[in-house]
């Protein structure tokens, strides 16, 4: 996230309680990543490795010195928001802001939403999305974009309850590691 985002703090009430009531309950505080957040932010990262069964390839606090760098020493166009309770960070949305040439319009696209295994279903996802949503209208942005997996009937069932999707039957292309680099060699004829 880049240092010139400012600061919001988004209050999420617990949608069980009666809003109007002072039995309220605040769920999380949604906000942008904070420097002092990425040893946090490591730890979720890691644990959304865990959740796809992938290994961890870097210790924690290599990866907070990288999150660190990437996103505040450098320009980067990744911004994260993260939901934070008295027990710690308990989930993130990271995404960024794109121009679509074709429609002429701006738009976020999600590249990861992640809440603790402790915190689902509690209103911390519904919450990161709501802020993100927000920040789409404050900005200008008119449309909010992200994958999910098929297999992960969770989450389709929580995004369907946003309301409703438009569905692409596009399928997502990855090159990646030895893959990557072969295409590059192929591409030097």
């Amino acid at each position: 996230m880049s240092a010139e985002t400012t600061p919001h703090h988004a209050a999420l009430i617990d949608p069980a309680a009666e809003s109007n009531s002072a039995a309220s309950r605040k769920v999380a505080d949604i906000r942008p990543l904070d420097p002092k957040d990425v040893d946090g932010l490591a730890l979720l990262a890691q644990e959304l490795l865990a959740f796809y069964g992938l290994p961890a390839r870097n210790q924690r606090s290599y990866m907070a010195h990288k999150m660190a760098e990437e996103l505040f020493e450098r320009e980067s166009n990744l911004k994260v928001l993260v939901a934070e309770t008295t027990a710690g960070l308990q989930g993130f949305i990271a995404y960024t802001e794109v121009f679509a040439l074709a429609s002429c319009q701006r738009s976020f696209f999600i590249q990861d939403l992640f809440v603790t295994r402790r915190a689902r279903a509690s209103g911390v996802g519904a919450g990161l999305m709501a802020e993100l949503v927000r920040q789409a209208e404050e900005c200008g942005v008119e449309q909010i974009d992200w994958t999910a997996d098929p297999w992960n009937e969770k989450a389709t069932a929580f995004y369907e309850k946003l309301g409703p999707l438009l569905k692409s039957d596009k399928i997502l292309y990855r090159l990646a590691g030895s893959s990557l680099r072969r295409s590059m060699q192929e591409q030097k004829l």
